[in-house]
């Protein structure tokens, strides 16, 4: 029988305090007392304390002294100590009924999304048991949340029957979250109406009559799959945003007893492809993202035969083919070849709406001194789309820092269908918005909004650039975006081994300046300074991090700019470290991610 842990004064009042029940508060017994009670219950006559002589050890016992065990109780003391056992034993049992899933994902990692309760929280009732099973047994905490059904919502959105916007990202292996899904179809003036909020959806998609049937009997779904109900005022809940504030088995690891952790970044890395939400705004859109899943290459006369139009409030408007403006800027030496980055404004902590990539293309500022200059009254410049659908600008000052691009090749080849094939506008410093595929005229203009960093997304005509997703308050809530990549929830690591988490932070057009790390739940936090910074570049971050014991642990991120942002979203991952990883066979092997077969029963060897 596994070692037990103390025995609380609370089980002396389940042996030997009856009178609890006419009302009596709970108190340690005294050593007379607890001999005669020993007497009575085993039918011979109750001596006095005095003709008893109590150990040291037994003495502690029933003082209920800290550190006393089970293995230190005499069943001549306790005479319900054999009961006690057996329940303790039968608790065990259970457990072992309800441990928490282990899942072996088609890419071969582990991951448990439940801790293991290897030891009660100090204070709980039944303290003195190895576990209850509270997580599993009480709160059924393996069958909720969005990740009880769907290992992976990127992998749900790419398998619709309805196709959905682009919003994972492979490249850097983002893992999307049910707060995305929130903050985009909760507030997304110009992208979504009202209808499509994400409770109206969510509720119809799991209750209405194609999926109802499955979800409810097969995946024996209810409410409380995906809330948590409160009885504090805060209504329904979801689940999945609140459920490390009530999981037991989580180590909290304060700043000061976190150790030695190794924290670097860089902003050199690049992606294989530029991220594209494709948005289907219009039929150009919808073609240029057909062309790209079919993997159509688009002819080379595209190319050499794509007019580019520079006019507007210049002196000397003209046109000329894109292959004679790349030929001439390469004579003249004024081809820029770069990392850089695109984000959209949409991204959102934990997002994947963001890569780094080398980029080769021609100033804007070079193409507009080949009209002849700017006139008087210019205040920024609009990027024209062949098609029409899109007329954003930016402003004069990207054009003079020469941040404004014509670009035309990506990490060295020419552009996918995708990504715009033959061109596409790109401008450093503000959201992917700008980056209008298919660009086909600059227009120097005079009405352009004055305010290019933080005009709102909505604005008429779509203009100017937010530089981040603003909620129903005006309030940015991912600027600066700190995010964890590649750690699915739930992630089985090694104890007492180096585990390197990684991510990114960025924070559009400003300097990110610190990043903050967090091992209890924000409680306290570890901070590290970022020098020199480039805000045209992704910073990638890497923390070092070896935990010291078997458990589940969490880890939270935010981050800081020079320009005195603060991230109002922070980014929390969980982790369970086992001393033994657990063998496959022993785990529910999942060929999907996307939905995965209802809960097997638990497999031997899942703690």
């Amino acid at each position: 029988m596994a070692a037990k842990r103390m025995l609380a004064v609370l089980t002396i009042c389940l042996v030997f305090g009856l009178g609890a029940v006419a009302g009596c508060a709970p108190q340690a017994p005294t050593p007379d007392a607890t001999a005669d009670a020993g007497a009575e219950a085993s039918g011979e006559e109750s001596q006095s304390g005095k003709d008893r002589e109590y150990t040291e050890d037994e003495l502690a016992v029933i003082a209920g002294a800290e550190g006393t065990t089970h293995g230190d109780i005499g069943e001549d003391v306790f005479l319900g100590k054999d009961y006690i056992d057996q329940l303790y034993d039968r608790w065990d049992m259970v457990a072992e009924e309800y441990s928490p899933e282990v899942r072996t994902l088609p890419d071969g990692r582990m991951v448990q999304r439940t801790p293991t309760e290897y030891g009660l929280a100090s204070g709980a009732w039944q303290t003195q048991a190895n576990t209850n099973s509270y997580n599993t047994y009480w709160l059924d905490s393996d069958n909720r949340g969005c990740g009880s059904c769907h290992a992976d919502l990127g992998s749900v959105l790419k398998n619709m029957a309805f196709e959905h916007t682009q919003v994972w990202n492979d490249d850097i292996k983002s893992n999307l979250t049910v707060q995305e899904c929130i903050n985009c179809h909760h507030w997304a003036p110009g992208y979504m109406e009202k209808n499509m909020e994400f409770g109206t959806l969510m509720h119809a998609v799991h209750f209405g009559a194609r999926h109802k049937v499955q979800f409810a009997e097969e995946y024996g779904g209810n409410c409380n799959s995906c809330h948590n109900a409160t009885d504090n005022g805060q209504g329904m809940e979801m689940w999945d945003l609140v459920k490390y504030d009530h999981l037991w088995g989580v180590n909290n690891i304060a700043s000061e007893d976190l150790g030695d952790v190794d924290f670097s970044f860089e902003q050199e890395t690049t992606q294989d492809n530029a991220f594209s939400f494709e948005w289907m705004h219009a039929y150009y859109d919808q073609m240029r993202h057909g062309a790209g899943v079919l993997g159509t290459n688009l002819p080379q006369s595209l190319f050499d035969n794509w007019e580019i139009t520079i006019d507007g409030l210049v002196k000397a408007p003209y046109t000329a083919t894109l292959k004679e403006l790349v030929d001439e800027a390469e004579k003249a030496g004024v081809v820029v070849e770069k990392t850089s980055k695109i984000v959209c404004s949409w991204n959102m902590v934990g997002g994947g709406g963001i890569s780094n990539v080398k980029i080769t293309g021609i100033p804007v500022s070079w193409l507009v001194e080949k009209a002849g200059g700017i006139t008087d009254g210019a205040n920024g410049v609009r990027a024209m789309r062949a098609d029409g659908s899109s007329r954003r600008s930016f402003s004069l000052d990207k054009l003079n820092a020469n941040e404004a691009l014509l670009v035309y090749k990506i990490n060295g080849e020419p552009l996918g269908a995708k990504q715009g094939y033959p061109c596409t506008n790109w401008v450093e410093g503000v959201d992917a918005q700008v980056f209008s595929k298919q660009i086909n005229a600059y227009t120097v203009a005079d009405d352009c909004p004055p305010d290019f960093g933080d005009s709102k997304y909505c604005a008429e005509n779509y203009d100017g650039s937010p530089n981040g997703w603003f909620d129903e308050n005006g309030v940015i809530v991912n600027r600066p975006n700190a995010t964890i990549l590649d750690v699915p929830e739930g992630l089985v690591i090694e104890s007492g081994k180096p585990f390197d988490f990684h991510g990114y932070v960025d924070a559009y057009n400003e300097h990110i300046s610190q990043m903050e790390f967090s091992f209890d739940g924000g409680e306290t936090w570890t901070a590290f300074d970022l020098a020199d910074t480039d805000p045209n570049r992704v910073v990638w971050w890497h923390l070092q991090w070896t935990p010291p014991e078997q458990g589940a642990y969490r880890l939270t991120v935010r981050a800081t700019t020079a320009e005195g942002s603060e991230g109002k979203q922070t980014h929390t991952v969980l982790v369970n470290a086992k001393d033994v990883l657990p063998s496959k066979e022993d785990t529910v092997v999942l060929e999907t991610t996307s939905l995965v077969p209802p809960r097997a029963a638990a497999a031997g060897g899942q703690n």
